[in-house]
């Protein structure tokens, strides 16, 4: 055992094992840390860019909620690019293909994200606000997952595919 840890059952674990502890743990999860921050902000862009066009404006909750996806995920890009996977990033690849692949994981995403919205508002006739925030919140843990396989150097099957087809082009 490690000299700094404790070595018998209850024996009390010091401030110091705490940090060390605290520390190891936010660099090892730094970029879902990061990318919750970020995610937020881009589901606050979506959430406002939705209210706007389907409350305000009185578009369609579809058109409302693509047209949000959009705008909120050309900013998500630019977040995880710039912001959230800074380490250990996939440099073979230009911004042309991650943007790609990018975009084919969030079309996929929204597909049950129209849904969410459809069925929360129109079927069962819930507040639009409250449909969007549980909308982003299962939407988004979807996107993280995909995310970093795009920006990092990842073996996900899929993305591996894509560099594949890719790079023969």
């Amino acid at each position: 055992m490690a000299k700094n840890h404790p070595k018998r059952k209850g024996q009390k674990i010091t401030q110091e094992q705490l940090r060390e502890l605290g520390s190891k743990l936010v660099a090892r999860h730094r970029n879902f840390y990061v990318y919750v921050i970020f995610g937020f902000l881009a589901a606050v862009i979506n959430i406002a860019c939705f209210l706007l066009l389907h409350n305000i404006w009185k578009m369609p909750v579809i058109y409302a909620n693509t047209i949000a996806f959009i705008i909120s995920n050309l900013a998500s890009f630019s977040f995880n690019k710039h912001g959230v996977f800074i380490q250990n990033v996939d440099k073979k690849h230009g911004v042309v293909y991650q943007i790609c692949l990018f975009f084919i994981y969030r079309v996929i995403s929204l597909v049950p994200d129209n849904l969410i919205m459809l069925v929360g508002i129109s079927w069962l006739h819930w507040n639009a606000f409250f449909v969007k925030i549980i909308d982003q919140i299962l939407v988004g843990i979807f996107n993280y997952l995909t995310t970093k396989s795009i920006f990092l150097n990842t073996s996900g099957k899929f993305a591996k595919k894509f560099k594949d087809y890719f790079n023969k082009k």
